[in-house]
């Protein structure tokens, strides 16, 4: 059995081992779920999102299938573009094996909590932009404050590199903590597969 996840091409390279290894280690007994995480050449809310989810819905080893987006620069906020994407899902939008979901403002939103932590990494010393992770300005989001935070020793932040360092299955939850949106994203993920709910 598996979920498939349809996110953005360097979100999903970034995610991929930490999702994997976290669901399935909140998978009781001996069951195993596999997450499939899946990239689409450009935003997730291309026209061809509600076919890809239909056809997903279709195999039968499929129990759910989650599409995660960025809200910037495209959306206000998290809410608007959970609406986008049902409507790209068009049918499938009503589908209750079917989740949208949004990372606010993206995905180095769910880095954030970790910023003290990166900054020693780095050897450098820099105030956390903001207490509330998913909160930092839409105008200048995460990726902003992360891409000068690497600058400022010197160093360019990888998406990719950086995004799966730091957002390991161990951490995730510690994340989740800090961040509604991305915690609503795992908990999907956990229902899919049969697993108890971050709390």
């Amino acid at each position: 059995m598996k979920v498939v996840v349809f996110c953005e091409g360097s979100t999903e390279e970034a995610l991929r081992t930490g999702l994997r290894e976290f669901v399935q280690a909140r998978v009781r007994g001996a069951g195993r779920i596999g997450i499939e995480t899946r990239s689409l050449d450009g935003p997730v809310m291309r026209k061809k999102l509600g076919r890809l989810v239909e056809l997903s819905l279709a195999k039968s080893d499929v129990v759910g299938v989650v599409a995660l987006s960025d809200v910037y620069p495209d959306f206000h906020d998290a809410k608007e573009a959970r609406e986008a994407l049902k409507r790209f899902g068009a049918v499938a939008g009503r589908d209750p094996r079917f989740r949208p979901h949004a990372a606010q403002f993206d995905l180095e939103a769910w880095i954030m909590p970790f910023w003290s932590e990166i900054a020693k990494h780095l050897g450098v010393n820099a105030t956390t932009p903001g207490a509330r992770p998913e909160e930092i300005d839409n105008q200048r989001p995460p990726s902003h404050h992360l891409r000068d935070l690497y600058a400022k020793a010197k160093q360019r932040y990888e998406k990719v590199l950086d995004g799966a360092k730091w957002l390991t299955a161990e951490r995730l939850e510690t994340a989740a903590g800090h961040c509604p949106e991305l915690k609503s994203f795992l908990n999907s993920l956990l229902e899919f597969a049969g697993a108890d709910r971050l709390s």
